[in-house]
């Protein structure tokens, strides 16, 4: 997806995917539309003669609703209008911008329209899903399929009337470079080696019978004590003056870099288990670590490399910035643009 086709269509996905297999969506269709226990008319607003109706506003705040939810956050009663009106300019301007697509002979491929409704369904395990995600948020199939119509009209709009006018220069990114520096950093990373010998898990003595756990337990400590034997033959060899690539090839149970002489590769700090991570950060380039334990069994772990933490160059990083900024200067020219349209349009509000 482009960045002009995010600005639009990622708000009316996103409140369309939050619904999915959701109850309190569904509690929300029920009995009359309040918000902060005020009754909402069944037209919330007018633009230019055409009615936003009551229905695209409640599903605007169910959708809102549960993103809080997600994200941890409560919405009091008494913010409820503040929320409703910033969701009914939103969806004013999103019509505005509609019409102006109209205006202009913007005709979406049939075709088109067609994909991006499969790629919505297709989220979904089964129809039924699909279906209940639409009634959950009092939405028809038709319904649906014209708000990816006017969402695809919204994208061309701004693609052909936006878009052009906005420019970033190489200053504009080496000056953004410079002073967000601190955030374009290669994290520390150490290129370690590991011999591993496994030990069976948390789980493997679990059975129903007080004698099953008892044999169970049995058999898991006789396995744990072959481990411990076996890590500590391939540290008595290490200290013997074996190779560590030799001894993880003799000794190591890691089918995957066993044969390569037990080679990780650079790993960040938060990339491996905290307990081999507490003792990789404090090796010097070189050195070998005496026996680990953790839950997956036991480890010996030698430093061979390490990068400390370094700027990214800009040339890395270039295209990321542009985009960005791109974004960011779009929406601001539609900003604009779409102030512009609120002062040449009829537009009314009943809430």
């Amino acid at each position: 997806m482009n960045l002009i086709t995010f600005i639009f269509r990622h708000l009316l996905y996103l409140s369309f995917f939050l619904v999915t297999l959701s109850g309190v969506a569904q509690a929300e269709t029920k009995g009359a539309f309040t918000i902060n226990g005020k009754t909402v008319p069944q037209t919330v607003a007018t633009v230019n003669g055409t009615k936003l109706t009551s229905d695209l506003l409640k599903r605007e705040m169910i959708a809102y609703r549960l993103l809080s939810n997600r994200q941890g956050k409560d919405i009091e009663t008494v913010d409820e209008e503040k929320i409703a009106q910033r969701l009914l300019m939103k969806a004013i301007d999103d019509e505005l911008v509609y019409q102006q697509g109209l205006k202009q002979n913007i005709n979406i491929d049939p075709a088109i329209i067609d994909r991006e409704l499969n790629h919505i369904k297709t989220q979904f395990p089964d129809k039924k899903l699909f279906l209940a995600a639409l009634a959950a948020q009092r939405l028809t199939f038709d319904v649906l399929k014209q708000n990816i119509t006017k969402a695809l009209v919204k994208d061309e709009f701004v693609r052909t009337n936006i878009a052009p006018q906005v420019q970033v220069n190489d200053d504009k990114v080496q000056s953004f470079y410079q002073k967000n520096k601190a955030t374009f950093m290669n994290p520390e990373t150490f290129k370690v080696s590991h011999i591993y010998v496994a030990i069976p898990g948390p789980d493997d003595g679990k059975a129903e019978l007080t004698e099953d756990r008892a044999k169970a337990k049995e058999i898991i400590d006789w396995v744990t004590n072959e481990a411990r034997k076996k890590i500590n033959q391939a540290s008595l060899s290490l200290k013997e003056g074996k190779s560590f690539q030799s001894v993880a090839k003799e000794f190591s149970e890691d089918p995957k870099t066993s044969e390569k002489g037990g080679d990780l590769g650079f790993l960040m700090k938060n990339q491996t288990l905290p307990e081999i991570s507490r003792v990789m950060v404090k090796l010097m380039v070189g050195e070998t670590s005496n026996i680990i334990e953790s839950s997956l069994g036991f480890h010996i772990i030698q430093l061979t490399e390490k990068k400390e933490r370094n700027s990214i160059a800009l040339d890395e990083v270039k295209s990321e910035i542009l985009n960005h900024l791109l974004k960011l200067e779009t929406e601001k020219k539609l900003k604009d643009h779409l102030s512009s349209l609120r002062k040449n349009s009829q537009i009314k509000i009943f809430i």
